[in-house]
This record gives structure tokens, C-alpha cells and sequence, in this order.
């Protein structure tokens, strides 16, 4: 399930997949409620969660339901509580938004790296792993998102 996904390249991604990968129960997917956030106080800074909001269209929106410390930090400004659709606008927005929106059907975590256009400051270079996650173990309502930041040399 994982052989193609960078995994090995951070201790975060592992860590929430072995974290993710205890809770769930045999055979399903883990849902929110297997998660307490007493147990990866190390990764809640570098967390976010996004909620499946299904549209009357027939479209699916994302909502921010939490976002860590650094993930707000490195936005630079709180993002709780928004759509992604409403966090990123311009040419990449459309590009990140169906790779999460990806994760849900599939049911598959996946990954991507890309830079955050943040207004007055640098772009900030990440790479990210969103982890799939069903209440009822089979269909996706949210998503565990971790962030790592890399540096500029990394490129």
C-alpha cells in the first residue's frame, strides 16, 4: 500500500502512519475518534485535519478543522475553520486541492510537495503526506494531514 510514497524520507510521515496504522481496526480505515492528541503531542504542531463536506452540486470541499501551530505559522495567519479552497487561490490551488480531494477516493494516503505562496513573505517549500480517515472504517470523512518544511537548499 505504501511502496510508492517517500515514507522513509521523514520520521513525521512514519511516525502518523505507524500511529494511524495501530489505531485502525482490522481491515478498515482508522477514523477521528481512534486519534488522541495526548498520544503525538510531537506531531500536533505539524497537523491538520480536514473535514469532507460534501456540496449539494455534487462537488466536495475541505474544511480545516484543525491546523497546528506551525502549520498556521508558516500560513501566516489562522486557517481553522476555512475551505481549502479559500486558503489557496492562484495557479496551484487547483492542483493541491485535488491531490487531498485524491486521498478521499482513493482511500489511499498519498503525497506531495509544493510551495505555499504566503503575501509579503518567501514561499514556503513542503512536502506533505494526507492520511485517509472513516468513522465507519470504509467511507472517507477527513483527512490527517502532516507537514514538514523544508529548507531552500533542498530543492
Amino acid at each position: 500500500m505504501d511502496e510508492d510514497l517517500p515514507l522513509e524520507r521523514h520520521a513525521r510521515f512514519r511516525r502518523l502512519r505507524d500511529y494511524l496504522a495501530a489505531k485502525a481496526p482490522t481491515g478498515k480505515l482508522p477514523g477521528r475518534q481512534h486519534i488522541d492528541p495526548t498520544e503525538i503531542p510531537d506531531l500536533l504542531p505539524y497537523l491538520m485535519l480536514l473535514e469532507v463536506v460534501p456540496q449539494a452540486t455534487g462537488e466536495t470541499r475541505l474544511r480545516i478543522r484543525l491546523a497546528g501551530t506551525q502549520v498556521v505559522e508558516h500560513h501566516g495567519r489562522e486557517i481553522t475553520g476555512r475551505f481549502l479552497d479559500e486558503v489557496f487561490v492562484g495557479p496551484e490551488a487547483v492542483a493541491i486541492i485535488a491531490k487531498h480531494l485524491e486521498a478521499v477516493t482513493t482511500r489511499r494516503p498519498n503525497h506531495r510537495r509544493s510551495a505555499v505562496a504566503i503575501p509579503g513573505r518567501d514561499h514556503v517549500l513542503y512536502e506533505r503526506m494526507a492520511f485517509p480517515l472513516a468513522r465507519d472504517g470504509e467511507h472517507v470523512d477527513m483527512l490527517a494531514v502532516i507537514f514538514v518544511k523544508l529548507d531552500a537548499l533542498s530543492q
